[in-house]
C-alpha cells in the first residue's frame, strides 16, 4: 500500500536506551541490597511512567522508600546517558531512506515530550522528524491506540495512512489498533504468544520489517 507517512516508538527502536535503562535498575537494585527484585526491570519496557511506577512499588515491598529508589536509579540512568545514547541497527539508513521517498516521520514514545527532543537530539536524529509525541500528550498509553492517533494527527493524517515501527508488545498492539500497518522489531523481549496471532510483520531489523511491511524494496 502507498503509505503517507512513518510513525517509530523510540526507546529499545530507534534508540538503544532500553538496556541501559534495565542495566541501570538492576545495578541499583543491588546497590541497595533489594531482594525479589529480578525480572521487575523488563516488566517496565514500553510502559508509561504511571505505570511503571505501581509495578516497582509491588515490587519493593517498603524495602525501601520508592522515591529513594527512584533517586538512585534516575542517577545511573542520567550518567549512562551522559556518556552518550546509542542507536539501534538501521536507524540512519531508514531514515535516510524515508526523506530520500518524501515521507514525513513521526514519534510516537511513552517517554515525556521533552526528554523524547532531548534524547533525539543526543542521538542526532532529532532533524528526521516532523512530530514528537510523548506519553505526557495523551490520556491514555500504549496499549491504547491514542497516541498513534494523535501522531498521525499531528502529520495531518489518519493512522490508516501511515506505516508504524514498534518493538514492544504494548507499544505494537497501540499501534495495530489505531490502524497503522505495523512492524515489530523486538529489542529485549520478545513477543508475547498472543502477539503471533495479530497478522503484524515481526521482523529482527528495522531495514527488514520495512521490507515485509512493503515500504521499502
Amino acid at each position: 500500500m502507498p503509505f503517507k507517512a512513518v510513525m517509530f516508538d523510540m526507546d529499545g527502536l530507534l534508540l538503544d536506551t532500553e538496556r541501559q535503562v534495565v542495566a541501570c535498575f538492576n545495578q541499583t537494585t543491588a546497590d541497595l541490597k533489594l531482594e525479589n527484585m529480578s525480572n521487575v526491570a523488563t516488566r517496565l519496557i514500553g510502559l508509561r511512567a504511571d505505570a511503571c511506577e505501581g509495578i516497582i512499588e509491588t515490587a519493593l515491598n517498603e524495602q525501601v522508600p520508592i522515591a529513594v529508589f527512584h533517586r538512585h536509579w534516575q542517577a545511573r540512568i542520567k550518567a549512562s546517558h551522559a556518556r552518550g545514547i546509542p542507536l539501534k541497527a538501521d536507524v540512519i539508513e531508514l531514515l535516510e531512506r524515508l526523506r530520500s521517498m518524501g515521507l514525513p516521520c513521526a514519534v510516537a514514545t511513552s517517554t515525556d515530550n521533552m526528554t523524547a527532543q532531548k534524547h533525539l537530539e543526543m542521538a542526532g536524529i532529532l532533524h528526521y522528524f516532523q512530530s514528537i509525541t510523548g506519553g505526557d500528550q495523551v490520556e491514555c498509553a500504549k496499549p491504547d491506540p491514542e497516541i498513534y492517533h494523535a501522531a498521525a494527527a499531528s502529520l495531518g493524517l489518519h493512522p490508516h495512512d501511515c506505516a508504524a515501527f514498534e518493538d514492544s508488545d504494548p507499544g505494537t498492539m497501540a499501534a495495530i489498533a489505531s490502524g497503522a500497518c505495523t512492524a515489530q522489531i523486538p529489542d529485549i523481549n520478545p513477543p508475547a504468544e498472543k502477539m503471533l496471532d495479530l497478522g503484524h510483520a515481526i521482523a529482527p531489523t528495522l531495514l527488514a520489517g520495512a521490507k515485509s511491511i512493503g515500504l521499502i524494496t
